[in-house]
């Protein structure tokens, strides 16, 4: 019997199975945060969608993703440039995909996870690794929370001036998702 073959047949004995874990857009949100010598700008958007498969090993697979239409920084002005910037007509979405190990989903304490996937920003794709904090509740539900920081240049992105000075390089990203079970 082949390994692959044999851990089906395991995994069909023990009745372990995939957890699906679906992204509600409206207990989550994702921030963004660009600095300039002038002013700071945060923005935050609330219609993330996405999910987290959640194997019996305790790997997860994710996938986020993100509408650039949706982020509102507070001045309809300067999201509209934002959104001639990044080229939200040929760019719609910033996405993340990746893959990390969960050492325990007991419910109770938040758990440390390293995501080692890829952030398609802009049309460019990087790898990343994104530390996150995850906390399982007793209904299977998951709060997934981190940060990371993009290079704007990285992504091809042409930064913004004002008064002849450009907007820094780094954008920073946080994000607080809540996941339910499906199905």
């Amino acid at each position: 019997m082949n390994a692959t073959l044999a851990a089906l047949v395991l995994l069909a004995a023990t009745g372990a199975a995939p957890r699906v874990l679906t992204l509600d857009p409206a207990a989550s949100t994702v921030r963004f945060h660009v600095s300039h010598k002038l002013h700071e700008v945060d923005g935050v958007s609330r219609m993330a969608e996405g999910k987290a498969i959640l194997e019996p090993d305790g790997t997860v697979r994710t996938m986020v993703r993100i509408p650039v239409q949706s982020f509102d920084s507070g001045d309809a002005n300067r999201d509209s440039h934002m959104l001639e910037t990044l080229q939200a007509g040929q760019h719609p979405y910033v996405v993340f995909k990746g893959v990390g190990a969960v050492p325990s989903t007991a419910p109770g304490a938040p758990v440390a996870v390293t995501l080692r996937g890829e952030l398609d920003f802009h049309g460019v794709k990087r790898a990343v690794e994104v530390p996150v904090s995850v906390q399982f509740g007793a209904d299977g539900s998951a709060r997934v929370q981190g940060k990371l920081t993009v290079s704007l240049e990285a992504h091809k992105v042409e930064r913004p001036s004002l008064l002849l000075v450009k907007l820094d390089d780094r954008c920073t990203i946080a994000f607080d998702l809540k996941l339910g079970r499906s199905g």
